[in-house]
């Protein structure tokens, strides 16, 4: 595909102008979210912003929750936790212990909960202040295995770790980073198959805020890690050598299918940007310039048109449905009327028909659905405690639908659920 540059999201208003929608009203053929439970997990401290962590049946939900440090509120070994809620009714089964000295607004990580080894037990793996990456024992929080992140200049790991079945190791096996750059690969063991730095592959200042994404995005048939940051992003094989490596930022980066070519394109920017790379080689595909701040973390294909949308949130209150193959805008939303942030959108077929709905959270408390093909307003949610992050899906009933864990800023998830 030709390199090219367009002024995407900003030079489509006249053609959206249709479907932006103000305020929170349901239109018609919308439905509602209703509350299912409140977890009793609060803390005085309204800046929670890591995700919770759901397996993927739904039956194992982790939030990590976390105080800041306040001579009014002595910290315990519990202040920071992983805390296990009930899918039923959002009641702590377990919680773990992080040092008092560790306890802060990043103490934990989103959590991911998966079968690594195929033995039918689920490890909850996150990153922690602790300089760790720490697996716990689904069923008890019981710690199976620490990993150091840095062994030489202690970290923290921001973005959540990924699972991925890499040709390392038997089963699969835990890709991790730190705040700082720092790359690894785990096994369902503990067992450190091989360690890497931004700063080794050539990217210096780096900050990494954001997961790793594990992908065959250069079409060879093996899949790669790729870890973005403020200053680049880096494409490692699955041997941990380094395929290739591009300067610009990529805080955020998303892998997607945009051509008709074996490679697959990387999405990245720093919300202020917006490029597309061919996966084998980095060669700039498009770029576009947004005519706003821009929060992303995921693809899909929401009109059924067989080409995926990236679906992101603007600083001023909007959500953003953007074609990859061009980067041209497709549909926008007002969903804050006040402005307030919204957050990386999430997509999920909450209401059983077959096309993914878009779900987003704001600053101002707001949960908001949307139509996937055209944006409109399904239904909303607001509690009136600052959201700083999106959204997770898990099936928390078995009812072949996905509820919506939300984690607010005050340490609680609440859990909805979408009925058209």
């Amino acid at each position: 595909m030709r390199a090219r540059t367009v002024a995407a999201v900003g030079l489509v208003v006249a053609a959206l102008a249709g479907v932006v929608v103000l305020g929170v009203g349901l239109p018609a053929g919308g439905g509602e979210l209703t509350e299912l439970w409140t977890s009793d997990t609060p803390r005085q401290n309204e800046r929670n912003h890591h995700a919770v962590g759901a397996s993927e049946d739904g039956r194992v939900v982790v939030a990590p929750v976390a105080e800041v440090p306040d001579p009014g509120t002595p910290l315990t070994n519990t202040s920071c936790t992983l805390a296990r809620l009930a899918p039923e009714d959002g009641a702590v089964q377990w919680r773990t212990t992080v040092p008092p000295d560790r306890c802060f607004t990043h103490a934990l990580s989103e959590p991911v909960v998966a079968d690594l080894d195929g033995d039918g037990e689920s490890l909850v793996v996150s990153t922690s202040y602790e300089n760790a990456l720490i697996a716990y024992d689904a069923e008890t929080g019981e710690e199976r295995w620490r990993v150091t992140l840095n062994e030489s200049d202690p970290s923290f790991g921001y973005g959540r770790p990924t699972v991925a079945d890499l040709p390392v190791s038997p089963g699969r096996d835990v890709v991790f980073s730190s705040i700082h750059g720092d790359v690894g690969v785990v096994t369902a063991n503990g067992s450190v198959v091989w360690r890497a730095s931004l700063a080794d592959a050539g990217l210096d200042d780096t900050i990494v805020q954001q997961r790793p994404v594990v992908a065959d995005v250069d079409g060879d048939g093996e899949q790669e890690v790729v870890v973005g940051s403020g200053s680049g992003l880096v494409v490692f094989e699955a041997d941990g050598s380094v395929a290739w490596t591009r300067t610009g930022p990529s805080q955020y980066v998303v892998s997607t299918q945009a051509d008709d070519d074996p490679a697959r394109e990387l999405l990245v920017g720093d919300g202020r940007t917006l490029t597309a790379v061919d996966g084998a080689s980095g060669a700039v595909q498009w770029s576009a310039e947004p005519d706003a701040i821009l929060r992303y973390r995921g693809v899909a294909d929401g009109d059924g048109d067989g080409t995926a949308e990236l679906y992101a949130g603007t600083l001023d209150g909007e959500v953003l449905a953007i074609d990859v193959t061009n980067g041209d805008g497709e549909w926008r939303t007002t969903v804050s009327a006040d402005g307030a942030p919204v957050w990386s959108p999430v997509t999920a077929d909450v209401d059983g028909d077959g096309d993914q709905e878009v779900v987003v959270t704001s600053r101002d408390g707001t949960v908001t659905v949307l139509a996937g093909d055209d944006g409109r307003v399904l239904a909303t949610y607001e509690r009136s405690v600052p959201i700083e992050t999106h959204v997770t899906p898990a099936d928390l009933d078995d009812d072949g639908t996905p509820e919506l864990l939300v984690r607010y800023g005050d340490g609680r998830v609440v859990a909805l659920d979408y009925g058209a």
